[in-house]
């Protein structure tokens, strides 16, 4: 497998510096593509190297990978017009960044014949395929990580969910028997005021099932994805507060009305895993089920053939500098720039 530096312009000009990963088989076959987007501040090659792990599910089945630093990130040129971390949240969560995702699968399309895309990855990534989604149909499925529910800088205070409470609840019972938690906790090392709240939500009367801080997106952009006919692999850590916040806050109060799209949405929980799938088991496991569900994708609506069919919505600086960056550098030496 090769990878290359590709380097491709937003609508505002703005040079986005990607990583192109090929499969072994080459370019030349690929009717689809999978785009992982920057999940917020860590970059196109997301924590602790995420992306690249969760590539050879991909790869393997001849589908190339395109990871992608929007504007001011990583390598790429811009600026955000708020450079706190929340506020950078806030703005992903909102869609700031939906030109320079569309503007990858401008490149795709008009550099490689792809037209079909299964576009997302981590966090604030997954969050901007959904906004894309709304009115980009070569968007042809959503895979999502640890999908956000929750909008950061919300007037109204964050509220755990029932869940997650119940999780760390289950966790601190656990903790009883073990000597070092004792002394985490008497010498004031531990987190009383989520303690208190954990053991107390068993007793105490459950807040409104959809909370105010969820992002109003979210239900728009997630039914018409699925309105549309396109899939969506959504996975989550068991530890991931995200995974209780989707749930709680999102599935289950729209729950009549994704009731008819049940068939297009795989959705799994990996055991012990936290938000980034730190461990090397969640990645196992997250790309067993990517596998599985790319297996079942690939026989149905995805693998359309398309290729060479243009889009009205590719600009024409859409490959501008596509030429100008590639670099002749080995692989091992690619990725550990710091973008990524």
């Amino acid at each position: 497998m090769s990878q290359r530096i590709v380097s491709l312009r937003n609508r505002e000009g703005h040079a986005l510096h990607c990583i192109l990963e090929e499969p072994p088989g080459g370019l030349s076959r690929a009717q689809v593509a999978a785009v992982l987007l920057c999940p917020g501040v860590k970059t196109r090659v997301g924590p602790h190297r995420l992306y690249r792990k969760v590539s050879p599910p991909f790869l393997a089945r001849g589908i190339p990978v395109l990871r992608v630093d929007f504007r001011g990130l990583g390598d790429s040129e811009g600026d955000w017009p708020d450079d706190s971390l929340a506020q950078m949240y806030r703005l992903m969560e909102l869609g700031h960044c939906v030109d320079d995702a569309r503007a990858a699968l401008d490149w795709l399309e008009s550099q490689l014949g792809i037209r079909n895309c299964i576009v997302g990855g981590l966090c604030g990534a997954a969050i901007t395929a959904l906004h894309l989604a709304r009115d980009d149909s070569r968007l042809a499925a959503l895979y999502a990580i640890g999908l956000p529910s929750r909008l950061n800088g919300s007037a109204e205070p964050h509220r755990v969910s029932r869940g997650e409470l119940q999780s760390h609840r289950m966790r601190y019972l656990r903790k009883l028997a073990r000597p070092a938690s004792w002394m985490r906790f008497l010498f004031l090392r531990s987190d009383y005021r989520l303690l208190w709240r954990s053991l107390a939500a068993k007793w105490l009367k459950a807040g409104p099932a959809l909370a105010p801080d969820v992002n109003p997106h979210l239900p728009t952009s997630f039914l018409a994805l699925l309105r549309s006919g396109r899939p969506a692999l959504l996975l989550f850590g068991e530890q991931d507060g995200a995974r209780w916040d989707f749930e709680e806050k999102f599935l289950q109060p729209w729950a009549d009305a994704l009731e008819p799209y049940r068939a297009q949405i795989a959705y799994s929980v990996i055991s012990r895993a936290n938000h980034i799938l730190g461990d090397p088991a969640a990645i196992a496991e997250a790309n067993r089920l990517t596998e599985a569900w790319l297996d079942a994708q690939l026989t149905r609506s995805i693998g359309r053939s398309e290729r060479g069919l243009r889009s009205a919505g590719i600009h024409s600086g859409a490959v501008e500098c596509s030429r100008g960056r590639e670099l002749t550098v080995g692989q091992e030496s690619i990725e550990a720039r710091p973008g990524g």
